[in-house]
């Protein structure tokens, strides 16, 4: 919302896609967001269809990155860029609306790994992602919390076939291996010449005997150094 607030001002439209009972709405008309639209669906969700409905008139379309909470994949905007047949700018850190050469276009400033950034210039209409590095300049205040309005929107047109909140199959984790290691007693000097001199490793090597012999060769170093505790 900041990024959209440095956008267009008071002019930002901000659709919560959900229950209008969200909490989380009295705090963003706090934060100076005025009026927010909300799109109702039912018991399984929105369907993308009303969403991208609602948003059809929208030059620019900011969304996030990924869900606070719950289960989310992160495919919203991606989603929004395929059904509405627009271009998608991911990781957005600034934007900026510029005239150029084929009309009104927008300036993105692009998060990139190990510090780098980059400014991408897009023509409009576009969806744009951003990052959750993004600056935030807002401030909280209360009485816009209570003097905001939250206006339910028309869901004509909902296709059931396609809603934003899938259904997911939960699994157990499956039980990955983990490699026994012997604990070194040592004192801190001990230690300290370990770490700047090379020192081989005494062991027992079970090269005679039967299979049962060097099974217990091995039964007996576990025991030695409490890996096992039987």
């Amino acid at each position: 919302m900041a990024v959209g607030k440095a956008l267009s001002g008071d002019a930002l439209r901000i659709v919560h896609a959900g229950e209008k009972e969200e909490p989380a709405l009295k705090d963003y008309m706090a934060l100076g967001a005025s009026r927010i639209d909300v799109l109702e669906g039912t018991s399984g969700g929105v369907s993308i269809s009303a969403l991208c409905e609602a948003l059809r008139n929208s030059d620019i379309i900011l969304t996030g990155s990924r869900a606070e909470q719950g289960a989310g994949s992160g495919l919203l905007p991606y989603v929004l860029a395929e059904t509405l047949g627009r271009p998608i700018i991911s990781n957005a850190l600034e934007i900026k609306i510029e005239v150029g050469a084929s009309g009104r276009e927008a300036t993105i400033r692009q998060f990139l790994p190990r510090g780098q950034r980059r400014r991408v210039a897009c023509p409009l209409p576009v969806i744009v992602a951003v990052h959750p590095l993004a600056p935030v300049r807002l401030k909280y205040a209360y009485a816009r919390r209570t003097s905001g309005k939250i206006e339910p929107l028309p869901s004509a047109g909902l296709d059931e076939s396609v809603m934003l909140q899938p259904s997911w199959a939960v699994e157990a984790e499956p039980r990955h291996p983990q490699r026994l290691k012997a604990q070194e007693k040592k004192a801190a000097h001990a230690r300290l010449i370990s770490a700047i001199v090379s020192e081989v490793k005494g062991g027992v090597v079970a090269f005679e005997g039967t299979s049962v012999d060097k099974a217990q060769v091995v039964l007996n170093y576990l025991r030695e150094h409490r890996l096992v505790d039987f």
